[in-house]
């Protein structure tokens, strides 16, 4: 920490320094009646700082109004636009896709009668009887419970 002290009084005693120069070049500018270059230098800086500033709150300004007028009427604008270009190409593709649907062979039979229904008028053609002999065990054998 005593570096930190060290920065601290020198940069303390510059400052002084530096106050009590402007002090005498003020008063020697005023027994002279004419500025002192010292004091004219830091004039020309404080006018060129001035101007510097002025620019950069114009330039903030006019960056703030813009940023303002794309985020609240341009970026929705936009965005309402592309969304209903979305949906318009949306409904397009899915009118498609469905006019696709209705022509494919999965939902037209050639024969006009689906496999489960064919089955059923071949099962039905027997009469519905079943001719499987159960093999395991029959209703017929007597088991005594033990």
């Amino acid at each position: 920490m005593p570096a930190l002290d060290l920065i601290f009084i020198i940069s303390f005693a510059v400052s002084g320094l530096a106050v009590v120069l402007l002090i005498a070049a003020k008063k020697f500018g005023e027994k002279q009646k004419k500025p002192f270059f010292l004091l004219s230098i830091i004039s020309r800086g404080d006018i060129r700082v001035r101007a510097i500033y002025h620019k950069v709150v114009h330039l903030y300004s006019e960056g703030k109004e813009k940023t303002s007028f794309l985020f609240h009427k341009q970026i929705p604008i936009h965005s309402r636009n592309s969304f209903n270009k979305l949906l318009v190409y949306l409904g397009e593709k899915r009118e498609q896709y469905a006019n696709n649907m209705r022509d494919s062979r999965l939902l037209k039979k050639s024969d006009g009668i689906s496999e489960f229904f064919k089955n059923i008028s071949d099962i039905e053609k027997g009469n519905g009887e079943i001719h499987d002999v159960c093999e395991d065990g029959s209703q017929d054998d007597k088991k005594e419970v033990r």
